[in-house]
C-alpha cells in the first residue's frame, strides 16, 4: 500500500468522520489495479521508506488514493438501514437529512476520480501490451 487514510481525505476533501477502518478495504483493489498500470517493480519501489525514483512513489501514492476513492465512492454514498440499502433519497432536505448523489451523478464522479488516478500516474503507464489487465492507455 502506497496511499494511506490521510492521504485519500485530503485528495478527496472528505471529512475526518471517514475513518481509515473505511477507507481500509478500498486500499486492496486501488493498489491492484494500480499495479496492473505501472508494474510490479514501479510499485513496490514506491512502497519502499526511501524510493529510487521519489517523483514517480509520489505520483503513484495519488493515484492510488483517487483510486482508492473510486472504489469507496459506491460504499460512501449508501446507508444500511433495517430495511435494506437507502442509495438516495429524493424528497425535500431539511437540516438533520443527508442527501445522496443518485447513481448518474456519483458514477459521474467515479470517472473524474479514475480520471485524476490515471493522470497522476500516466508517465509511468506501462503501454498496451506489455502488461495483461487493464491498462488506462486503452480507454483514451
Amino acid at each position: 500500500m502506497i496511499a494511506d487514510g490521510t492521504h485519500v481525505r485530503a485528495l478527496g476533501g472528505l471529512p475526518s468522520s471517514i475513518t481509515d477502518s473505511i477507507l481500509n478495504p478500498f486500499f486492496g483493489p486501488a493498489g491492484r489495479r494500480l499495479k496492473e498500470w505501472v508494474g510490479a517493480e514501479a510499485y513496490s519501489d514506491a512502497e519502499q521508506s526511501t524510493p529510487e525514483d521519489a517523483d514517480r512513489a509520489a505520483a503513484l501514492k495519488d493515484a492510488e488514493a483517487y483510486l482508492a476513492l473510486y472504489y469507496a465512492a459506491p460504499r460512501l454514498n449508501m446507508v444500511i438501514a433495517d430495511s435494506g440499502i437507502i442509495t438516495y433519497k429524493v424528497t425535500g432536505t431539511s437540516s438533520d437529512e443527508f442527501t445522496y448523489l443518485k447513481p448518474q451523478d456519483l458514477e459521474a464522479l467515479r470517472q473524474v476520480w479514475l480520471r485524476d488516478a490515471v493522470s497522476a500516474c500516466r508517465p509511468y503507464i506501462i503501454k498496451a501490451g506489455v502488461t495483461v489487465g487493464f491498462s488506462p492507455v486503452d480507454e483514451e
